[in-house]
């Protein structure tokens, strides 16, 4: 199912700026080699499911997904983060890890940062930059006030940069990362704040029927990301908030919008571990053969699937950057 592009030898003399490292243009992402990527893949919650990510990313990259978002911790160590970076890239997934431990909590985004401030963290992302996304925070912030949203995350970045960080920072929203109209205000100063130019944006698209989401809307939400030319992502979605009548998201439109002006989108989540919302489980049993009707959908069966529209690079400029012996 996987898809693979022809790279030119002169690629890495193209973009040799880039060479080490994923990098932001526009609204695009592009490889070491100068390819752009959307990056498609499900979440999964590898730290409590599967810390090392073997089993599930075998899986996962059966179904032709480029990328998996890592449900990560603070309490993750240095050793553990390089296995499950390593392993992401055995299976050619980009691993966009984000620490969990925030959800809505604002104060919690310092002690965030200073995790990733580590030394052991700086060096182990900078071994695996070449393929590998931070998302600083998880839904970092609930009703965070905008200024404080913008002033918190300048902070953060700089601070990444500053400590050696090359990878592309994402941020997540504020309103637990669905707050898409703050994240469209907050842009240009966020966007600034990087002495890099090298910021994803990452909305978590939890909007159902009954908070007044339908397709339309939906899609008028993509359009004006797009036309601000923003780097979006769509970190987050399923395909119900919960099991009322009003529960419905336009996750369908999700998609349809997000391969229309290719923007990578990543659903939630590849299972199982959902309590007590278990139909958000795209499988039973974390394997291919296991996936639930939501998960065959969107992996496997649809036109718009991840299977038929996420398309693999080619691999050869991104492997992990050892230490000298």
């Amino acid at each position: 199912m996987r898809r693979f592009l022809i790279t030119t030898a002169l690629c890495l003399a193209i973009w040799p700026a880039y060479a080490t490292h994923l990098n932001v243009q526009e609204r695009f992402v592009y490889t070491p080699c100068g390819e752009r990527v959307v990056l498609m893949g499900p979440n999964r919650m590898v730290y409590r499911m599967d810390r090392t990510g073997l089993s599930s990313f075998a899986e996962i990259a059966k179904t032709g997904a480029n990328s998996v978002r890592l449900i990560w911790t603070v309490e993750g160590t240095a050793e553990e983060l390089d296995t499950v970076l390593r392993n992401a890239r055995e299976q050619r997934l980009f691993p966009i890890v984000e620490v969990h431990d925030a959800n809505g909590d604002w104060s919690t985004l310092t002690g965030l940062v200073d995790y990733w401030l580590r030394p052991d963290i700086v060096a182990t992302v900078a071994r695996h930059q070449a393929y590998t996304i931070v998302n600083i925070g998880n839904n970092a912030g609930d009703m965070a006030a905008l200024k404080q949203y913008i002033d918190g995350y300048t902070q953060a970045i700089q601070q990444l940069r500053s400590a050696g960080y090359n990878t592309p920072l994402m941020i997540d929203a504020p309103g637990w990362g669905k707050d898409i109209d703050a994240l469209q205000s907050a842009a240009p100063d966020l966007l600034a704040a990087d002495p890099q130019n090298n910021i994803l944006l990452s909305v978590h698209m939890w909007w159902p029927k009954m908070w007044g989401y339908d397709a339309e809307r939906v899609r008028q939400e993509i359009i004006q990301s797009v036309e601000a030319g923003l780097p979006l992502i769509i970190g987050e979605f399923g395909n119900r908030w919960d099991d009322t009548d009003g529960g419905e998201i336009p996750y369908r439109a999700i998609i349809k919008t997000a391969l229309e002006f290719d923007i990578g989108f990543m659903p939630w989540s590849w299972g199982p571990g959902n309590k007590p919302q278990q139909h958000l489980d795209m499988t039973d049993d974390g394997t291919l053969q296991g996936l639930t009707g939501w998960g065959r959908e969107i992996m496997l069966d649809e036109p718009y699937a991840i299977a038929h529209n996420a398309v693999t690079p080619n691999w050869h400029c991104m492997t992990s950057q050892e230490p000298a012996p």
